[in-house]
């Protein structure tokens, strides 16, 4: 798989965690600049500054990273913990056998599911070569609470693979990222059909599901 495939794969985990935001968390200034973010004009300029902000983050911090590893994955960690509530992206991932586990085991699916997240991010951004990512105009004025902004990620060889993010405003007005259709996969649905299928394939045993989760991200197909 080509550089631009795993880098298009991982950072859409990455950005899809950042969308599904959290409640109850302490007032910071990261939280304060992204309530201002999720207020723009329109879905397009949210995605679009964003986008911005989180590759000049990445060019710069490339340098310490670089010399260890570990770094990156604090890094995401700090700036995606704040925005997700955790608890909550697992379930729906655990889908219909999250009643069926017992608190200890949802708790510590909690974790694996954030480190394997946060990971995965990481290599993601560390794979950020330069790529030109384009937000594309929208198709009319935003009307009710829903709106969907087109993405393109070109090379410098110009291939391209098209993502959609499917973006909700909740109560105060802000935009809020609730999935990601990454050439046409559904990453959230690809999840949980992921746990569904983990559990067959360990004979129903969430301990054994959760002890080998590994996000099974959908293979990019370059025109």
């Amino acid at each position: 798989m080509s550089k631009l495939a795993s880098f298009v794969r991982m950072i859409s985990v990455g950005i899809l965690l950042i969308g599904i935001i959290g409640g109850g968390q302490a007032a910071t200034t990261q939280v304060v600049t992204a309530s201002a973010l999720q207020k723009a004009a329109s879905p397009q300029d949210f995605m679009q500054q964003a986008t911005n902000e989180l590759l000049q983050k990445i060019v710069e911090d490339r340098p310490q990273y670089k010399k260890n590893p570990d770094l990156l994955y604090q890094i995401v960690d700090s700036n995606i913990s704040p925005y997700v509530d955790f608890p909550l992206v697992a379930k729906r991932v655990m889908g219909q056998y999250y009643r069926q586990a017992s608190d200890g085991q949802r708790q510590r699916f909690v974790g694996v599911f954030k480190d394997s997240l946060v990971r995965t991010y990481g290599n993601g951004l560390a794979a950020y070569d330069h790529q030109t990512i384009n937000i594309l105009p929208g198709r009319g004025p935003v009307s009710g609470t829903k709106a969907s902004v087109q993405m393109e990620i070109v090379s410098n060889s110009g291939q391209s693979i098209p993502v959609s993010y499917e973006l909700q405003r909740n109560e105060h007005g802000n935009w809020m990222l609730e999935n990601v259709v990454l050439n046409g996969v559904n990453l959230g649905l690809t999840f949980r059909n992921q746990f569904a299928s983990d559990m067959e394939q360990y004979h129903n045993n969430i301990d054994q599901v959760i002890s080998h989760w590994v996000p099974d991200l959908p293979k990019v197909h370059q025109p």
